[in-house]
């Protein structure tokens, strides 16, 4: 399932075996049964109709688990049951499983459940959140941080310098609110899983990002050993974060094994609509400049809805609140960052995880303080950004990059110092995101006995182009042909273990523990071949697939039929990366290294409608040095695309907390129609990065600076600032007609 050269072909010729394609002999189906309301109290579900339904095997309700409830997961809380537990808590909980021989049988099944309930009043933003009663009793773990209201899942609060003081000192005074939607990761692939008993523990193929923090989970929420527990991830169809932590692997483990036979789950692209999505936000932020332009002072408070359970959330919401101040000198700030329940499904990792939330807050402060100042909004900038060496924030890696000059980049590919084309009105815009610390990435690479190479990572495919950059690195390293090496991925029985591939951090954290696995398989190379040539191992020399010692010469192969007789023996070679952990940081420890993107746009907007039309787009990556130009390439201008999507269009709509559109129909992603006519995609190669070569991790940085530089040649190009996502042809109008209300 994970190749290198042939895994380009199949994945574009529909050979690649996908997790729906995959079906264990015996497997039965599942599918779940929904309630369309935000919430409802579970009187009584009546299944008679649905087990007397052709096919159906068993339907799983709550009841069958005791006074205490289904079982209970979660990454950093285990406070999701794997089916609703006396009432619902968001729009689309499952509430019931039903069994089948097949899925559409199962699907059918389903529609026949009666489910017995009584609605109860949802709610979709802060306000309503804060008001309203507690979704979570105290009768089991969840996070919760009472102090500021009942549904308070956690508060995250950083500050330094004299707030004070530096408000006294500041001649301009912006205070303004941003708000961002709650959006859906729409892969093409819908999620999937497979569970199979064994033995005494479980096997699980999975639509997963994660496979060591999905085997966790499972083996927390089952009792049992690690060691009895297997993940394997299959290549996945698209996930942008949506598919990093359990989703569907918890259900198909515990019910596959109530069963004592394989089950498999896929869920409909409407389901997947109500399994994941990114958090909505709404920031209020207060800056302060001087009569020169200089940040005085940031303060900032960010109110991130999260759903009904914890997910991923404390994470993102702590993370995004650290850096919420951004590239930019602020000698004072105070930063509060709360994460809110809400009767929405639970939110998740999101390709930008939540720093794309405070970009498009700190860039319209700093665009506005522009047009305020009478600066150029790139100057401004200039006199603003941190340079190489500078701290970010205390406790956090330095700048770790040539920020500034990402900025002149941007500027000179535009053409920024010539005005545009008449009625069009350009915008800029600095992102900027620190990547996962203190985790660990550990690799095998193993030379057989004709030569060949296999590399063992836990790293998922998800069309990052993992594996074809590992067979190169590896056949580089060692001197072989990149046809001779085999990339093995993501599988927790197989493979060595990987905490996770996110955060942009699998090149730098698995190319480095590659690149050690391969120093150790060649360190023991250079010690057969000194005992062979009679030679101290210093003299030595592995080249070009060749090893010398003395008089004698000879390839790998020969190395190893010398030692052990010809097909008789192999060698492997152990790596490992390991950020340093802080128990003291707040996020566990510095960041290995930051994403840093300037985006800048050029459009045009029709007055009469608000539609907007993108002419020219610009991005500027920091990427320490690119090995794979291409898919660096496709990577970033993928990011760009996603980001546009974000900006103009998508979002989910509730209605107190139910969902109106949760459809391919109606949920707006972009077409090739949306694309810009001019798209550039620049790197900053200056080789400082931790990762093989100088390299530093890419791609998500791709969305996060898109809004802020949207909105911002909105206002140039017509004089209105918008601050709420997505900048849609209605908001745009709207701002026209309430600037000008006579038209």
């Amino acid at each position: 399932m994970s190749d290198h050269a042939p895994a380009k072909l199949d994945r574009v010729t529909g050979v690649l075996e996908f997790a729906d394609d995959l079906l264990p002999p015996g497997a039965l189906h599942g599918a779940f049964v929904r309630l369309p309301e935000a919430r409802a109290i579970l009187t009584s579900i009546d299944s008679e109709a649905a087990l007397a339904s052709e096919g159906v095997v068993r339907v799983f309700t709550a009841a069958d688990f005791g006074p205490d409830g289904p079982p209970r997961f979660g990454p950093v809380v285990r406070d999701q049951p794997v089916l609703a537990f006396r009432e619902t808590k968001y729009c689309g909980e499952p509430v019931a499983l039903v069994v089948a021989r097949t899925r559409d049988l199962a699907v059918a099944g389903a529609e026949r459940v009666y489910v017995d309930r009584v609605p109860l009043d949802g709610w979709h933003t802060a306000e309503s959140a804060l008001a309203a009663a507690a979704l979570h009793p105290n009768s089991y773990p969840v996070l919760v941080d009472r102090k500021d209201g009942a549904n308070v899942m956690g508060r995250w609060d950083y500050a330094w310098g004299d707030l004070a003081a530096a408000e006294s000192a500041s001649t301009l005074v912006l205070e303004n609110t941003y708000v961002t939607p709650f959006a859906h990761h729409f892969s093409i692939e819908t999620y999937s899983a497979v569970g199979i008993p064994d033995g005494a523990g479980v096997t699980v193929w999975d639509t997963v990002q994660h496979p060591f923090q999905l085997r966790r989970v499972l083996a927390e929420m089952l009792g049992l050993p690690v060691s009895e527990v297997r993940v394997r991830s299959t290549p996945l169809g698209g996930s942008f974060g949506g598919k990093g932590y359990p989703k569907l692997g918890p259900a198909v483990a515990v019910f596959s094994r109530l069963l004592g036979r394989p089950l498999k789950i896929t869920l409909s692209s409407e389901e997947s609509f109500l399994t994941g999505q990114r958090e909505a936000c709404e920031v209020s932020i207060r800056s302060g400049f001087d009569t020169n332009g200089l940040l005085q002072f940031q303060h900032v408070k960010a109110d991130f809805l999260v759903g009904a359970y914890a997910d991923i959330s404390t994470r993102v919401v702590s993370k995004a609140g650290l850096h919420a101040c951004g590239p930019y000198r602020t000698p004072a700030a105070a930063v509060t960052a709360r994460g809110l329940y809400t009767t929405t499904p639970p939110t998740t990792a999101f390709r930008g995880f939540g720093a794309a939330h405070m970009v498009m807050a700190v860039e319209g402060q700093m665009d506005e303080a522009a047009d305020r100042l009478g600066l150029d909004p790139v100057e401004l900038r200039l006199r603003n950004v941190k340079e190489r060496g500078e701290p970010t924030v205390e406790g956090e890696t330095a700048v770790d990059g040539d920020w500034p000059e990402l900025l002149r980049m941007a500027r000179t590919a535009m053409g920024w110092d010539q005005p545009p084309k008449f009625g069009r009105g350009r915008g800029l815009a600095f992102g900027m995101k620190s990547c996962v610390p203190a985790t660990t990435s550990q690799a095998s690479v193993r030379l057989a006995a004709d030569g060949s190479v296999t590399v063992l990572a836990g790293t998922s495919e998800m069309g990052q182009g993992a594996v074809l950059t590992y067979a190169r690195l590896v056949a580089d390293w060692l001197g072989v042909p990149v046809e001779r090496v085999r990339v093995r991925l993501a599988d927790t029985a197989v493979v060595p273990f990987d905490a996770l591939t996110a955060s942009s951090r699998s090149l730098v954290h698995m190319g480095r523990a590659l690149e050690a696995a391969v120093q150790d398989l060649t360190g023991t190379l250079v010690e057969l071949a000194a005992a062979i040539g009679g030679v101290d191992p210093s003299d030595v020399s592995v080249v070009d697939g060749t090893v010398k010692a003395g008089d004698w010469r000879g390839d790998y192969a020969d190395l190893l039929a010398r030692t052990f007789g010809a097909g008789q023996g192999e060698l492997t070679g152990h790596g490992q990366f390991r950020a340093t952990a802080d128990p003291g940081h707040v996020l566990g420890g510095k960041t290995p290294f930051f994403e840093a993107v300037v985006t800048a746009v050029e459009l045009s907007v029709d007055r009469e409608t608000g539609m907007l039309e993108v002419h020219k787009v610009v991005h500027v990556t920091d990427a320490g040095r690119v090995l794979n130009r291409p898919r660096a390439t496709g990577l970033d201008e993928g990011g760009v695309v996603m980001g546009m999507g974000l900006a103009l269009s998508e979002q989910l709509v509730y209605s107190a907390g139910r969902l109106l559109n949760g459809s391919s129909l109606d949920y707006r992603i972009p077409t090739a129609s949306d694309i810009p006519v001019e798209s550039i995609s620049l790197f900053q190669e200056n080789h400082d990065g931790p990762g093989p070569h100088g390299s530093k991790g890419l791609a998500e940085g791709g969305i996060l600076a898109v809004a802020p530089a949207l909105a911002a040649a909105v206002h140039d190009s017509v004089g209105v600032r918008i601050r709420q996502l997505p900048i849609t042809p209605e908001a745009v109008w709207t701002a026209l007609q309430d600037e000008d209300p006579d038209g």
